[in-house]
This record gives structure tokens, sequence and C-alpha cells, in this order.
């Protein structure tokens, strides 16, 4: 039979051994962004690449969509016979100290220059700069009272 002394020191000298085991290293793959990868390797460059990012600031003059309203040139202002809402709009462009023309969309020449401009509905009025790029557009008298503190004329 073993003694005390005997199982301590074969136990002192095993766990001598488990702090000097060395294994072989381990891949470990995953599926993060639809392919399988090496976790090991998986942000090695993404500081440099950060660093090295291009940014995208467009110029605030080449922005589509609405743009600042700076110096209004003219207006043109859509509408039908038959709309109700047109009268009201119509009285409150004629008030304004721009140029505009009035276009009848029930015409020809009217719905031809609407879809040039992709006008969906009456009444709808499209503001210009000098340029004759449209750079905003209403379609109520309140849409027109909105805009109106904010409308700089242009002295062209």
């Amino acid at each position: 039979m073993r003694t005390l002394q005997e199982i301590e020191a074969e136990l002192a000298q095993l766990r001598a051994q488990l702090e000097t085991v060395q294994g072989t290293e381990c891949e470990v793959y995953t599926r993060i962004v639809g392919y399988y990868r090496s976790l090991r390797n998986w942000n090695k460059g993404k500081k440099e690449e950060y660093r090295l990012r291009v940014t995208f600031d467009p110029p605030k003059e080449e922005n589509p969509g609405k743009k600042s309203l700076r110096e209004v040139a003219e207006y043109r202002y859509f509408y039908r016979k038959t709309c109700p809402n047109c009268p009201p709009v119509k009285e409150y462009v004629s008030q304004l100290p721009l140029a505009g023309k009035q276009v009848d969309v029930d015409t020809e020449e009217g719905l031809s220059e609407a879809q040039t401009y992709q006008i969906l509905s009456t009444p709808t009025v499209l503001f210009f700069d000098r340029n004759g790029r449209p750079i905003h557009e209403a379609h109520s008298v309140d849409q027109l009272e909105d805009l109106r503190p904010h409308l700089t004329l242009s002295q062209a």
C-alpha cells in the first residue's frame, strides 16, 4: 500500500507536468460576414483601413433634391381649371414679387411642360434659380407662406 507522502509526491510531480503542457494551436473559423474566416486574423488591417478611408463630401451646390432657397429668379405655377385648390394658390403667387409663368396642365403644351418637370399634381409652384434649375416646389398656400421668409430674390 502507498503512503500519504508517496501520494503527495506523485501529485506534486503531476502538477509540475501540468504547468509545462504545450498543445498545438487551434484554428477557429466563423461565418460572420457571409463566408468562413479565421478569427485569429480578423482585425488585422482594420485600423489602417479606417485611417486611410476616403470620405465623400459633395459640394452643397450639387446636392440633388430640395436645395437651399438661394436667389429665386422665377416661378412656374401649374394648375387645372377644375382644381378646387388652385384659385387660392394662384392669388398668392400673383402677389409674389417675382417673375412667373402660369401653366394650364389641361392644354397639350402645359401637359408636356408638366411632364418635363415631373409635376404629378396641381396646384404646384416650382421655383427656379438664375440658371433655370428648379430649387423648390410648393403645393399649397401654407407651404408658400412657410417658404416666403426664406426667399431671396435674384438681382439679375
